[in-house]
């Protein structure tokens, strides 16, 4: 058999041949609007899903949330790093403008923080709806930060879809004010509009640096390079009641979860990421309109949630203003006439003439 030094060599050549062709696969497919929306969905409504499974009774979770955090961070770093092409790693260097990198890095440090400890008092259905506050605070910061004018029509369209989240959210039955589960639940949505209001400033701030950086695998370097610092001081910081509730590691042992939940975040992170290139903002929250239904309808199907009439209006408000957003003026201008003339087929319309 060979030595081991020359096996070793044989499996870095091999492994540095399939980076060009593993980059390009994941170039040409995070082109893809499509595809990046759908893997958006997915993950979002996984991510809820995992994090709720993960927590014991009381509330709590089985694992280390903070180190959860950190580690999803040090595997998106990990993954932007390897893919990099060679001469843009080479290139790599420390600046000004790169401590940049560090505003959305604590942003979305303390924001996936936060997630953690919403879910511990609000149900997953509960934290999409509300998660879809972001569309207020991204929309005013994404139209100051990036200066992109947006029609009246596409105003409308934004406000209908808030309002189609205000007929989606609507109590079944009004809660008790006495009980301990809505003082939960008052204490659930502030800390979701704590988590709106960081992620539109992360998120706006994100696209900007993604979009105005050369390569966006460096740019995601540097913003996962300052995720992992600031995750990293969280959890220093927290490492005091960690030795006391059973070690470093604790829940990673015992179960597969925590690990689906790290892999998950950082599924979503890379996402996000190609999303904020060839996409934009409002595209990541129609994205997590649509991961709303789709998590109510997981959930009614193995958590016994009831998906009840309001919520189901909803979703088809949230349609409509979709429609409405992405159709262009002259087609939503249109008559009927002129909407039936131009589904017709070329030969019937040349006959028609």
């Amino acid at each position: 058999p060979p030595p081991s030094s020359l096996r070793v060599a044989v499996a870095a050549a091999s492994s540095r041949s399939h980076r060009p062709a593993m980059r390009d696969f994941v170039d040409r497919w995070a082109r893809n609007r499509l595809v990046l929306v759908l893997v958006l969905m997915g993950t979002y409504s996984v991510q809820s899903l995992l994090i709720t499974a993960s927590r014991q009774g009381g509330g709590s979770y089985t694992y280390d949330a903070t180190l959860a955090v950190l580690m999803a961070e040090a595997v998106k770093l990990a993954f932007a790093f390897a893919m990099m092409p060679p001469q843009v790693r080479s290139d790599l260097s420390f600046g000004r403008s790169k401590l940049l990198y560090a505003l959305p890095a604590v942003l979305y440090a303390l924001q996936n923080r936060l997630v953690f400890e919403a879910l511990r008092l609000i149900s997953p259905p509960e934290y999409q709806l509300l998660n879809n506050l972001k569309l207020l605070t991204t929309s005013v910061l994404y139209r100051i930060v990036m200066q992109r004018q947006l029609r009246l029509l596409q105003w409308l369209a934004l406000v209908l879809l808030g309002l189609g989240m205000a007929l989606a959210t609507v109590p079944t039955a009004d809660p008790d004010p006495k009980d301990a589960g809505a003082k939960d639940v008052w204490m659930g949505t502030l800390m979701m509009f704590a988590v709106c209001w960081l992620s539109a400033a992360a998120g706006v701030s994100n696209e900007w640096l993604i979009k105005r950086s050369a390569n966006n695998l460096e740019a995601n370097t540097w913003l996962y390079t300052w995720g992992v610092v600031a995750s990293g001081l969280t959890f220093l910081l927290d490492s005091g009641s960690r030795s006391a509730e059973g070690g470093l590691f604790r829940g990673f042992d015992r179960s597969v979860l925590p690990w689906m939940v790290v892999l998950c975040n950082a599924v979503l992170g890379q996402s996000i990421a190609f999303l904020f290139r060839y996409a934009d903002s409002i595209v990541k929250l129609y994205a997590v309109c649509a991961a709303m239904a789709l998590t109510a309808l997981v959930s009614w199907l193995f958590f016994g949630f009831q998906v009840q009439f309001h919520a189901a209006a909803g979703y088809t408000v949230t349609v409509v203003s979709m429609v409405i957003y992405y159709t262009p003026p002259e087609l939503l201008q249109a008559t009927d006439s002129e909407i039936l003339a131009r589904l017709q087929p070329s030969g019937k319309k040349a006959k028609a003439t």
